[in-house]
C-alpha cells in the first residue's frame, strides 16, 4: 500500500511538471512513466505495454482522469443540424489511409437517432456533405501549414476561422447563445474569405478600408475571392453569404432567428471552409468517396448548401 501511495504522489508531481510544460492530458500519461522509468532506475529500457510500472501508471491516469480526457482529441469538432437539434461531429486525427466510416464522426449520438437521420436520404446526403467539407478543411490546413507555401497571415486568418467555428459548435453544443453563434459565424466567414485574399497579394491594410469594398462586406469579399479563384462554386458562395446576417448591425441589434436559421449559419460556414480550402491544397474528400450507405447514395454532386 505504501507503494501505491508513493506511486501515486509521483504522478501527480511529475503530472504538475508536464502541466507547466503545456502537455495536454492525453500526451502526459505516456510522458510521465518515462520521467518517472529514468528516475527509478536510469539508463532502463522502456518496455510500455509489457512493464508492471507502465501498467501502473496509466491506472492511475484512468483514476485521475476522465477516459475523454485521455484520448488524443479529433482535429476538429463541428455541429450537424438534425431537424432543430444539434449532433456533435467529430473530425478525427487520421494517419495513413485506413477506411473510415463517418457515421463514426457522429458522438454521443444514440443509434435509434442515426438510423431516423439517415432514414431521410436528403438529411443523410446534407451530413455527408457536411463531413467533406470539414475533412477538406482540416486537413486541407494542416498540409497548407507544413507546406509553407502561402503567406504565414494567411494561415493564420484560416486558423482563427478554425477556432470561431468550433466556439460557434460549441455553442450550439451547449448554451445555445443565438447571438455568440451570428458573430462566430460572420467573423469565421471573413477571415476565410480575407485569408484567401492575402494569399492572393491583396495587404491587409487594403482589405480594412470599406472605400475599396472589402471591410465587413462579404458579398464584395465573395466577388473578390471568385476573381481571384475561377474553379470556386461562385454562385453557392454568394447565396451562403448573402443568408448571414449583416455583421455589424448583429453586434448592436437583436434579431429573432429561429433554431433551423442558427443551425444553418454555422453548417454554411462549415461549408464555405471546405470550398475555401479545396482551392489550395490537393484535398478533395468528395473525390475519394465511392461508396456511400448502402452503396447508392452517389455525392458526385453538392446536395448542401443548395438554392
Amino acid at each position: 500500500m505504501t507503494k501505491e501511495i508513493d506511486l501515486m504522489k509521483l504522478v501527480i508531481e511529475v503530472d504538475d511538471e508536464l502541466i507547466q510544460k503545456g502537455l495536454e492530458p492525453f500526451q502526459r500519461r505516456q510522458a510521465t512513466y518515462l520521467i518517472i522509468a529514468q528516475r527509478l532506475n536510469p539508463g532502463s529500457s522502456v518496455i510500455l505495454e509489457h512493464d508492471l510500472l507502465f501498467n501502473a501508471v496509466n491506472q492511475i491516469y484512468k483514476e485521475l482522469y476522465r477516459l475523454t480526457d485521455l484520448v488524443m482529441p479529433p482535429i476538429h469538432i463541428g455541429a450537424f443540424m438534425f431537424r432543430d437539434v444539434f449532433f456533435p461531429l467529430h473530425i478525427p486525427l487520421i494517419y495513413g489511409s485506413p477506411a473510415i466510416n463517418p457515421v463514426d464522426f457522429l458522438i454521443d449520438v444514440p443509434d435509434i437517432q442515426k438510423q431516423w437521420l439517415f432514414n431521410d436520404q436528403q438529411t443523410g446526403l446534407t451530413f455527408f456533405d457536411q463531413v467533406i467539407d470539414l475533412i477538406d478543411f482540416t486537413y486541407g490546413l494542416d498540409d497548407l501549414e507544413k507546406m509553407k507555401k502561402l503567406p504565414d497571415k494567411t494561415v493564420e486568418f484560416w486558423y482563427l476561422a478554425k477556432q470561431q467555428m468550433e466556439a460557434a459548435a460549441a455553442t450550439l453544443l451547449g448554451s445555445f447563445n443565438k447571438y455568440a453563434v451570428i458573430q462566430n459565424c460572420c467573423i469565421a466567414t471573413e477571415l476565410l474569405l480575407k485569408g484567401t485574399l492575402i494569399a492572393k497579394g491583396i495587404d491587409e491594410k487594403t482589405l480594412a478600408d470599406r472605400k475599396q469594398g472589402y471591410g465587413h462586406n462579404l458579398g464584395n469579399l465573395v466577388n473578390k475571392t471568385a476573381d481571384n479563384l475561377p474553379n470556386i462554386n461562385k454562385e453557392i458562395l454568394l447565396f451562403v453569404v448573402q443568408q448571414l446576417p449583416d455583421y455589424v448591425q448583429s453586434r448592436y441589434q437583436a434579431q429573432n432567428f429561429s433554431r433551423l436559421d442558427i443551425g444553418k449559419f454555422l453548417m454554411n460556414t462549415q461549408y464555405i471552409s471546405g470550398e475555401i480550402l479545396r482551392q489550395f491544397s490537393n484535398r478533395n474528400c468528395r473525390a475519394d468517396f465511392t461508396v456511400i450507405s448502402n452503396g447508392n447514395w452517389d455525392l458526385s454532386y453538392r446536395t448542401f448548401p443548395k438554392k
